[in-house]
């Protein structure tokens, strides 16, 4: 018997659909769902459920994937990949106000690089997913939607669950993309870390939150987080909640790389870098940021064009399944 309510952000459920589609991405964290989703799959059939099942071919498949699923009335959907795998499918179920497509519910598979988004709720293990439909609850999150300028100058909308971030953050990211990613999340991306910090320089950037002005001037990064953790396990945003209907941006101002290296990219691992001077910080539901030149973005761990851009938070956007009682401490 389904037990949902709307009027509240967690909620438990014993309905589990006799059918469950599956998004696969085989190139996440490496090509580890080859590892670990034939087994889960396997796993899910000996217990009575119909596994509906594909793979993606290429960036975008996923989106398309999950918007026809839902269109021919999906109800249950497994991500089985990174931040990016479902990234691409939260933007193939939403609409452009940040309704759903229809009913869906996602459960997480974690197999990416980062896993950053899962990590919020303790989804760490690809093996999780049975006890997930079984045991979890459905927890409502949020979303962020940005809009900016993709590579080819054509104005775009896509939807964030975890994070977006301007400058260093975003080089960072396409400095993983185009490597190895055998290392995993951490390594993958302090190596990344490091060699980015070595060659970046500050942007002049302007920052609107909810109409106000609030900073002008040189930034190495500006982060946009509706999630806690970035980048294989930094802890960006150690306030930041999924479900209190706000964004937290943070500004790192113009800093000597000795600061970055030595003090800012270790402290930002144990979220303390929120002390330092250089960092600011605001909330608010809407931010607009605009720059005399262009500056690389990237949305859940992927480089997608360059400012200006405008965000805002999406509330309950998604339901996704947790296990009991991580809903509220995310």
């Amino acid at each position: 018997m389904d037990t949902r309510t709307t009027g509240h952000t967690t909620w438990k459920t014993a309905y589990i659909p006799e059918t469950i589609h599956a998004i696969v991405n085989p190139a996440a964290g490496g090509g580890r769902p080859a590892r670990t989703w034939p087994r889960l799959r396997q796993r899910l059939e000996q217990l009575g459920l119909r596994v509906h099942e594909a793979h993606t071919a290429e960036p975008g498949a996923a989106t398309h994937l999950a918007r026809t699923f839902v269109r021919a009335g999906a109800r249950e959907l497994l991500v089985v990949g990174g931040d990016g795998t479902l990234n691409e499918v939260v933007n193939g179920i939403l609409d452009e106000q940040g309704r759903p497509l229809g009913p869906v519910t996602l459960t997480i598979v974690p197999c990416g690089t980062g896993r950053d988004f899962p990590r919020l709720f303790g989804i760490t293990r690809a093996e999780q997913a049975v006890d997930l439909l079984y045991y979890g609850e459905l927890c409502r999150v949020d979303v962020g939607q940005l809009t900016f300028t993709d590579p080819d100058g054509v104005v775009r909308q896509r939807y964030f669950v975890n994070m977006a971030d301007i400058g260093l953050g975003a080089e960072t990211a396409a400095s993983v993309s185009t490597t190895t990613k055998q290392l995993g999340g951490f390594l993958a991306y302090l190596i990344a870390a490091f060699r980015t910090i070595l060659r970046h320089t500050a942007a002049e950037l302007a920052v609107d939150i909810d109409g106000e002005k609030v900073f002008t001037g040189p930034a190495l990064m500006i982060a946009i987080a509706n999630g806690r953790f970035h980048a294989g396990g930094m802890r960006i945003a150690p306030q930041a909640s999924v479900t209190d209907g706000t964004l937290e941006l943070f500004v790192l101002r113009e800093v000597p790389r000795r600061i970055l290296l030595g003090s800012l990219l270790p402290a930002v691992y144990r979220g303390t870098h929120v002390q330092h001077p250089a960092v600011l910080h605001w909330s608010g539901s809407r931010v607009r940021i605009t720059g005399p030149k262009p500056v690389r973005i990237e949305i859940d761990g992927e480089p997608v064009g360059t400012t200006d851009i405008e965000a805002r938070a999406v509330p309950r956007a998604l339901v996704i399944r947790v296990p009991a009682g991580r809903c509220r401490t995310a």
